[in-house]
């Protein structure tokens, strides 16, 4: 009878710092927070809290169709493609990604004095998506843009087999509409964002003409924010 060789593989082992490291790009820096608190942190997960924060969202048109029409391997690689700048911008300005939205990315900039970042942040989103070729082919990728300021409620929302941390409330619907009414590639924003800003300078708020979108109160007053 032949003999059979059996080859014994040792399990890898990983220290708890090298599983935090490779998983924390998949957590929000809130959350990463808490856990790092442990059981500590169970009441803030448990119990939302109040936080004043700047919301971003973002959009690419036409993204819909074009999933229509190529490998869904291929598309992944085109959306990685435009939200990755845009992630990185949010990240350089001092936000952070709450989370993506299919087609585009929800971020958050929390604090006082974050105003000013979070608008020039926006600016550059618009700008850096204007640069880039469409998807992969001829022509600019038009981004929409929304942008508002106010309270939020953070905390987690879900069931008890999977919840997400995150942002809720109308400062962050505000933000969702105009994302929705902006045109490629165009920044929305507000009176009251306007308003927060510190230091205006290279920003230019323009009227915004047009009725605003559903959900959005007209005496908010809306503006198209560029670079001056």
């Amino acid at each position: 009878m032949p003999l059979i060789h059996v080859t014994r593989y040792t399990p890898i082992t990983y220290t708890t710092d090298q599983k935090k490291a490779w998983f924390s790009r998949y957590l929000t820096p809130p959350l990463r927070e808490l856990l790092d608190r442990g059981p500590a942190a169970k009441p803030s997960l448990d119990e939302p809290r109040e936080a004043y924060a700047c919301i971003l969202f973002t959009d690419i048109r036409g993204f819909t169709e074009l999933s229509r029409t190529i490998r869904p391997n291929a598309l992944f690689g085109a959306l990685d493609r435009q939200v990755g700048p845009q992630s990185e911008l949010v990240d350089y300005y001092g936000g952070y990604v709450d989370n993506f939205t299919g087609d585009g990315v929800m971020a958050v900039f929390e604090g006082d004095g974050v105003e000013d970042n979070a608008c020039r942040c926006a600016i550059e989103v618009a700008e850096v998506a204007q640069s880039q070729s469409r998807y992969g082919g001829d022509g600019q990728v038009p981004v929409g843009v929304g942008l508002h300021v106010g309270d939020v409620a953070m905390g987690s929302v879900g069931c008890a087999n999977r919840s997400a941390y995150t942002a809720v409330g109308q400062t962050v619907n505000v933000a969702a509409r105009l994302c929705d009414r902006a045109s490629g590639p165009e920044v929305l924003t507000t009176q009251t964002m306007r308003d927060a800003v510190a230091d205006a300078s290279g920003m230019n708020f323009e009227a915004y003409a047009d009725q605003a979108p559903p959900g959005v109160d007209d005496e908010l007053g809306l503006f198209r924010l560029r670079r001056r």
